[in-house]
């Protein structure tokens, strides 16, 4: 791509990352040219020209990317569902955000969009790390957890248990969004903890929602283990893309070793475990390429783990 064409979309008042992602593209690419900016409302910035939406939207090209402003703040999911609400091209669509992640490119960004990537994921990492960058949610491993041996007995036949009718069997503990009890359902043989739902009749709804979904072709399996034996027994199935965080080193190929003492310090406090996923699944501390990671189950660190 020669020097892309920019849109500015200002979605909020949240400018942290737009001077960054400006500056980061024009690096990629010697120069950009922002051929004007948007708004829900007529805005004025550094003289450049005011676009409506209602224009962009009816006369389509003229531009290869529509910078968001504000995304972090809003959220890119909430921000492609208004787009294509609105008929706006949504394959041209980049947070401000995003932009700013280690390891970003442009070229890697639309790669990824493209592949249609599936994650299951133990936990909720996969969602997370799915709304941090924007992606769809192409499984039905979303708000939701497994145990460790269910879920690499998930993974040994996924397109069996997939085709199974959940059957609930009890609410459990309690969330925030299910402060009596989260759902809890069967698959077969193996438990799907439903943590994120308020109702059993949600959770099903969006497990047979998104399951429609998946891209069989284009599947990561990731989870966190404790111990090396269940490394092993992940390890071995065969996904081309698998990604295991461990606590303890290891030369298997699938084993991300995250040393929580490095997280701690980071932190400046004692980090549990859960959190550390999550905080890596939501930016907030980058310990891996999530870009190499996603596109080719590649282990790229972005800190020293020793």
């Amino acid at each position: 791509m020669e020097n892309p064409r920019i849109i500015i979309w200002f979605v909020s008042t949240d400018g942290r990352f737009i001077g960054n992602a400006v500056n980061i593209l024009t690096r990629q690419f010697s120069g950009v040219d922002i051929i004007g900016v948007t708004a829900g409302q007529k805005i004025s910035v550094n003289n450049l020209p005011f676009i409506p939406l209602n224009e962009i939207s009816m006369n389509g090209g003229g531009y290869d990317v529509l910078l968001v402003a504000g995304a972090k703040n809003i959220g890119m999911a909430e921000v492609t569902k208004f787009a294509k609400s609105i008929k706006l091209d949504a394959d041209k669509l980049l947070g401000d955000w995003i932009v700013c992640i280690p390891g970003f490119t442009l070229e890697k960004y639309r790669q990824l969009q493209r592949s249609q990537l599936s994650i299951f994921s133990r936990n909720c990492f996969g969602g997370l790390i799915s709304n941090t960058l924007g992606l769809p949610f192409r499984s039905p491993f979303v708000n939701l957890f497994l145990g460790g041996d269910d879920f690499i007995k998930f993974l040994k036949y996924p397109r069996i248990y997939i085709e199974e009718t959940p059957k609930f069997e009890k609410l459990y503990g309690t969330s925030n969004e299910a402060p009596n009890g989260y759902p809890v359902f069967s698959l077969g043989n193996v438990l799907l903890y439903m943590m994120h739902y308020p109702n059993a009749d949600e959770a099903l709804n969006k497990w047979n929602e998104r399951k429609q979904r998946i891209n069989w072709y284009n599947i990561m399996v990731i989870m966190e283990i404790e111990n090396e034996e269940l490394l092993e027994k992940f390890n071995a199935l065969p996904y081309g893309k698998k990604v295991c965080f461990v606590r303890f080193k290891s030369e298997l190929e699938s084993a991300f070793y995250i040393n929580k003492n490095v997280v701690d310090k980071f932190f400046n406090r004692t980090v549990d475990d859960w959190e550390v996923w999550g905080k890596f699944a939501q930016g907030q501390i980058f310990l891996y390429d999530v870009f190499d990671m996603l596109l080719y189950g590649k282990k790229t660190p972005l800190i020293d783990m020793d």
